[in-house]
């Protein structure tokens, strides 16, 4: 059922500390006699997703076992690899996998799995107030608006919640997964915040290098940064470079025309070129649509007159990736010397800003 209120991320990842006396891990399952299939055992390490082993679960008993050089995070999966059935820390220690109300519940580990433990307990209380909060506003429609501001001081106590965790567990290499794996979605802003917070250890393990990779990133497109120049062909013929097209000022506007809400932004951008071009304005589109005809097509249909380019890779477009693109539409406004003024400006706000600073370089 499609979530009516909210989008929450939802954490499905953890570290583990402690080491066996024996030297060796056993993951035992015990679920339902009726559970039967395959499942993977997929480690996360610095080198990427490593495949440790599968097997076969018959009438709900499975069993992996091994020997790790160091803690791992590891997932339980599907034998097609599709869905995350459980999260284990894994260490050279027993654990034992049993299944409640149809969720997978993992016991055992050291002291890093008790760690994750408390974050996970916070996230299942986020994860279950928005289950039933979404369920009260497809039954109750009229106090949506009630609901959604119930959510949100849920979901700050939540935040806090967590933060309160990153400091208790600050040198914890769990502490530099937690902020890690939240990174999607998150601005710099915050995320800076939640970096200062883990002690030296942690900020140096391959987690705490994630970080701060993914903070440089968000730099090169922050407020006031130069926007990265990109050249992409444009959809009447020739190639575009951003830092080459002349204007007062430029919107780089990322949709697809499969979005409804950039197509619904369409209409707003039509009406701020009409009004604003002759003034200096200029639209760079940058769509993420992999099918050149439909695209087209939604250019036509919303009578986008202004410049519009794709490489047809969607959002494994390297334009897509520099910009760090997550939510569609998504926009830069830049002034013309291509810095970043503003960022993902709608309706009134967009214009406003844009209405500003034509008439300061129209003086």
């Amino acid at each position: 059922m499609r979530k009516v209120l909210f989008a929450v991320c939802v954490l499905f990842c953890g570290i583990v500390t402690s080491v066996a006396q024996d030297g060796s891990y056993r993951l035992e399952g015990r679920l339902d006699p009726t559970v039967n299939g395959q499942m993977v055992l997929i480690a996360d390490t610095e080198n990427g997703l490593i495949e440790l082993g599968d097997i076969t679960v018959t009438d709900g008993r499975f069993e992996f076992s091994g020997r790790m050089s160091e803690m791992t995070v590891v997932y339980l999966m599907t034998g097609k690899k599709d869905a995350v059935l459980a999260t284990i820390m894994l260490e050279n220690a027993p654990y034992l996998i049993t299944s409640v109300s149809g969720t997978l519940v993992v016991e055992g580990g050291g002291e890093a799995q008790k760690i994750w433990t408390e974050f996970n307990d916070l996230n299942r209380y986020l994860l279950e107030s928005q289950e039933w909060l979404d369920a009260q506003a497809i039954a109750n429609p009229a106090r949506l608006q009630e609901f959604q501001r119930e959510f949100q001081t849920i979901l700050l106590n939540v935040e806090a919640g967590e933060l309160a965790l990153l400091k208790k567990y600050n040198h914890s290499i769990v502490a530099a997964w937690m902020v890690a794996s939240k990174m999607e979605g998150v601005d710099e802003a915050k995320l800076t915040e939640r970096y200062e917070v883990l002690g030296e250890e942690a900020q140096a393990t391959f987690y705490g290098k994630r970080i701060v990779d993914e903070l440089n990133k968000m730099q090169k497109i922050a407020v006031g940064a130069v926007a990265p120049d990109f050249s992409a062909p444009l959809a009447d013929g020739g190639v575009l470079a951003l830092h080459e097209t002349r204007a007062k000022v430029k919107i780089v506007n990322f949709w697809a025309s499969w979005s409804k809400p950039c197509r619904d932004e369409n209409v707003n951008l039509l009406r701020l070129y009409k009004r604003y071009r002759p003034k200096g304005l200029e639209i760079i589109s940058v769509s993420l649509d992999d099918n050149k005809s439909v695209w087209l097509t939604a250019i036509g249909e919303d009578g986008s007159d202004w410049k519009n380019v794709s490489d047809m890779r969607g959002p494994n477009s390297v334009i897509v990736v520099n910009y760090q693109v997550k939510t569609l539409p998504c926009t830069f406004i830049l002034d013309d010397e291509n810095r970043i003024v503003a960022k993902n400006l709608r309706g009134k706000e967009l214009e406003k800003k844009i209405d500003e600073m034509l008439k300061k370089k129209n003086k």
